[in-house]
């Protein structure tokens, strides 16, 4: 009996643990190839959110032109509250509606991402340190028009734009056009204006634009001043990343790193710079690199914008490897967070780099990341209202993540800069609180007299003072604002914006002639009392006086009904519609 076989019970007890075989991945989405419709989508994307909570949530970002619903589905294993410090990453598909490929790659990056987590260590470890937003598609409205097998935009580009016949990737505001009348969103198409807004507000680190019609990765800047129609580089502060960041995709897609997958092309290394290839103004990838700390690089990932379904598995073998590596880039370089000595987040501060033109802003939280190439780097944190902090020496490893914290000192307040007259002897302000007595000013203010009011008081107090017209009425009445602050002309760091708008009702005049008289107030109070000093000192002051100027012009003085003729005193509304 001692010469009984002692190996195979080793062999027995092995299995399972050094010997395990790794489990499949989840990949069954690709056994019925087929192109989800809006519909479908979002029936999918609501399933998944409802199977897994906690993992998934569902936002729509806005609305197309044609009412359809801009999905975004959030994708972590804290997704109902991101640990701090956790970068926030999104891929945006199907922004010209016909170029289908990255759409469907999203739903099943989605679900591949979702059932794999807690299997599979490289997708568990990804959903545990990234906070993922992945958008199937900026123009719902343009896929529907779209037709599968079309390879080439057609019929006057149906499906390529949105339903308003206007180009997305056309339609974002350009370092290099002119300043027009309005706000960065006026006259915009209602999609851009809701991934304006989101791009905006959400503190975003790295993002993929995904295109069809070419196989390649191209980076900014996508235009120049001169603009071009091709072939001079057009470089951002960040050019060398940017190019690093685009490589990591082209390398990992085995048809893009070689650079001739289409006829005609012939890109080194599967990767361009915008402008080099062609010029793109009102581009998104730019708009989200100027305007916000988000870095965006936009795939070109077929040569045949809407290929036949059938394709699809070879598309997402081809892309796979690509979509993992480029969304652990955001993971590289600097992150921590900016607070105050005791220990309060500093919302709004500037963390720069030094040499580097380009600073990214802290969150509401406090928390900031700074994506940079390995080296060794100089930086500091700004912020309103604080001494800049102490600059340090930062290194950054190849596919690491440097904490580096700052910590802010307020700025001294320095005492007997201005003097409370409420405190002398004799009270200089009349019994309205102003200091120039004017009794005339207590009267209803039709247009003309508003506009030489608001130009009296710009002319006569410039250095706290900016009147500019943010549009007009239906007939052509300008829509003046009057800025209050001792920064009238710009936006500083962490100093808060605020509005007052009056007269959205032309026959409720009430706060027309209020915001008035506050101009007054504020203007001749700035310097000599205490509060008004600090109040625009520490804010910049946005007043509306009259939203509706057509329809104050036709109401009557003492009348307290709505008047059936007032047609015009609702005109706000129709921006809304």
């Amino acid at each position: 009996m001692y010469l009984l076989p002692i190996i195979p019970l080793c062999v027995i007890f092995c299995v399972g643990t050094t010997l395990s075989t790794p489990v499949p991945e989840y990949e069954k989405f690709l056994e019925n190839p087929r192109y989800l419709n809006y519909d479908e989508l979002t029936n999918l994307f609501r399933k998944l959110e409802t199977e897994n909570t906690g993992l998934v949530k569902l936002h729509t970002i806005g609305r197309s032109v044609k009412n359809r619903e801009l999905w975004a589905l959030e994708i972590n294993s804290n997704v109902n509250n991101r640990t701090l410090l956790t970068p926030m990453f999104k891929y945006v598909a199907n922004m010209h509606g016909d170029e289908a490929i990255g759409r469907q790659l999203m739903v099943y990056l989605a679900e591949y991402l979702i059932y794999n987590y807690g299997k599979v260590e490289r997708v568990t470890r990804l959903m545990n340190t990234t906070d993922i937003f992945l958008m199937p598609s900026m123009n719902p409205d343009g896929f529907e028009n779209s037709e599968e097998g079309q390879c080439e935009s057609k019929d006057r580009y149906v499906g390529r734009e949105n339903e308003n016949h206007v180009d997305l990737n056309r339609d974002f505001p350009d370092q290099f056009e002119p300043q027009r009348a309005g706000t960065l969103l006026s006259g915009r198409q209602p999609e851009t204006i809701a991934l304006m807004t989101w791009i905006i507000s959400r503190p975003f680190v790295l993002s993929g634009n995904l295109h069809g019609g070419a196989v390649v990765a191209s980076y900014p800047f996508d235009d120049t001043s001169a603009h071009r129609t091709c072939c001079v580089e057009s470089r951002s502060p960040d050019h060398d990343l940017f190019k690093k960041l685009a490589l990591t995709y082209a390398e990992n897609h085995q048809l893009m790193k070689k650079g001739d997958a289409c006829s005609n092309e012939n890109f080194d290394k599967g990767i361009t710079n915008g402008a080099y290839w062609y010029e793109v103004k009102g581009g998104m990838q730019d708009f989200n690199y100027i305007h916000s700390n988000c870095f965006e690089v936009t795939f070109e990932l077929s040569c045949c914008k809407f290929p036949f379904a059938k394709e699809l598995p070879q598309e997402w073998k081809n892309n796979k490897e690509a979509l993992l590596s480029f969304m652990e880039a955001v993971h590289w370089g600097v992150k921590g967070l900016v607070r105050t000595e005791g220990g309060d987040a500093v919302l709004d501060g500037d963390v720069v780099v030094v040499g580097l033109g380009h600073n990214v802003t802290t969150s509401n939280r406090g928390e900031y990341w700074r994506m940079l190439l390995p080296g060794k780097y100089e930086m500091y944190a700004v912020a309103y209202g604080f001494l800049p902090s102490e600059r340090v020496t930062v290194v950054v490893e190849e596919g690491k993540t440097t904490i580096q914290n700052f910590t802010l000192k307020h700025e001294p307040v320095e005492q007997g800069n201005f003097k409370d007259l409420r405190s002398v002897d004799t009270d200089p302000f009349d019994e309205y609180g102003f200091v120039i007595h004017d009794n005339s000013i207590f009267k209803h203010h039709n247009y003309d007299e508003l506009t030489r009011y608001l130009q009296f008081y710009h002319t006569m107090y410039p250095n706290i003072t900016k009147l500019h017209s943010i549009g007009k009425s239906v007939q052509g009445r300008e829509l003046w604002v009057f800025v209050i602050s001792n920064t009238p002309n710009e936006h500083v760091a962490g100093k808060p914006e605020f509005k007052y708008i009056g007269n959205m009702h032309g026959n409720e005049v009430v706060g027309r002639e209020m915001l008035l008289y506050l101009i007054k107030y504020l203007c001749e109070r700035y310097g000599i009392d205490e509060r008004i000093t600090k109040l625009l000192n520490t804010t910049r002051i946005h007043l509306l006086p009259s939203m509706n100027p057509d329809g104050y012009e036709i109401s009557k003085e003492g009348n307290k009904h709505y008047m059936i003729l007032n047609v015009m005193i609702t005109e706000a509304n129709k921006c809304f519609f």
